[in-house]
C-alpha cells in the first residue's frame, strides 16, 4: 500500500486531478469504478471522462508522504491549484466532504440517493466501452480461488446438487424445462406458424433451421402441438 498524493491526468489537454489516500491502488480502483459508472463526484473530471473515454487518463503517484501529514500535504496542492484551468479539483477544502475514517451522516445519503434517481446509470457509449473493455478477459487463479471458496455459494450449490440426486422428473416437466430454456427463441405465439408451415409440407429440419434450433426440439414441440 502506498500513502501520498495521486493526480488523474488527462493525457489529451494536460488537466489533472489531485487526491490524497493511504491506499492509492485502491482509491484508484474507486476513482474508476465512479466515473465508469458515471456517478463521480467531481462533475468537471466527470464530464472530461464521457468526453475524452478511459484510455485518455492516467492514475500516477504524485508524492508519497507519512498518513499523519497526508491532509495537509493534499491542502498545500488545493491551495495552489485550485481555479486554475489546468486542475480538475473544484473543492478548496482537503477535508471536504468528510475526514478519513468519517461516514456520511443518514441525511446526507438520502440526498445524494435522491439526487441519483432517474439517472441512467451508464450511457450507451460507456456499456459499449465496458464490453469492449471485457473481451478475451480472463479471471486470475487467485479471483477464481476466492470464488470457489465464497461460502454462500458454496453452500448453495451444494444444496443444489444434494436436492436434485436421484431426483425423477415427469415428461410434462421435462417438457417444460426444455420449453423454459428455449422461450426466447421461440415464443408462443409463433406455434400456430410453426405448426401451419409443417402442415403446407415444409421439413421438419426447414423449419429448425429457420427458427435456430435442434431438429430434436422441433420434434418434441410438433408432437405438443398435435401436428406430428
Amino acid at each position: 500500500m502506498k500513502c501520498g498524493l495521486y493526480k488523474i491526468v488527462n493525457k489529451t489537454n494536460g488537466k489533472f486531478y489531485i487526491g490524497s489516500s493511504v491506499n492509492m491502488p485502491r482509491r484508484f480502483n474507486s476513482h474508476i469504478l465512479d466515473l465508469t459508472k458515471n456517478k463521480h463526484d467531481n462533475q468537471h473530471l466527470q464530464h472530461s471522462w464521457n468526453k475524452y473515454g478511459k484510455d485518455s487518463f492516467i492514475f500516477e503517484v504524485y508524492r508519497t508522504c507519512e498518513p499523519s501529514n497526508l491532509l495537509i500535504e493534499e491542502q498545500k496542492e488545493l491551495d495552489c491549484w485550485v481555479g486554475k484551468d489546468e486542475c480538475y479539483n473544484m473543492r478548496k477544502d482537503a477535508k471536504c466532504p468528510i475526514y478519513p475514517g468519517e461516514h456520511r451522516s443518514n441525511e446526507v445519503k438520502k440526498k445524494i440517493s435522491l439526487a441519483q434517481k432517474g439517472k441512467p446509470r451508464w450511457t450507451d457509449d460507456q456499456k459499449k466501452q465496458m464490453s469492449i473493455d471485457r473481451v478475451g478477459r480472463k479471471h486470475s487463479p487467485e479471483t477464481i480461488k476466492k470464488f470457489k471458496l465464497r461460502t454462500s455459494s458454496f453452500e448453495n450449490i451444494s444444496k443444489a446438487q444434494q436436492f436434485n440426486v436421484g431426483r425423477n422428473y415427469s415428461h410434462e416437466h421435462k417438457w417444460n424445462i426444455s420449453v423454459g430454456k428455449l422461450k426466447n427463441k421461440i415464443p408462443s405465439n409463433e406455434y400456430k406458424t410453426i405448426a401451419f408451415l409443417y402442415l403446407s409440407g415444409i421439413s421438419q429440419r426447414q423449419i429448425s433451421i429457420k427458427y435456430g434450433i435442434t431438429e430434436r426440439f422441433m420434434c418434441k414441440l410438433l408432437k405438443k402441438l398435435g401436428v406430428k
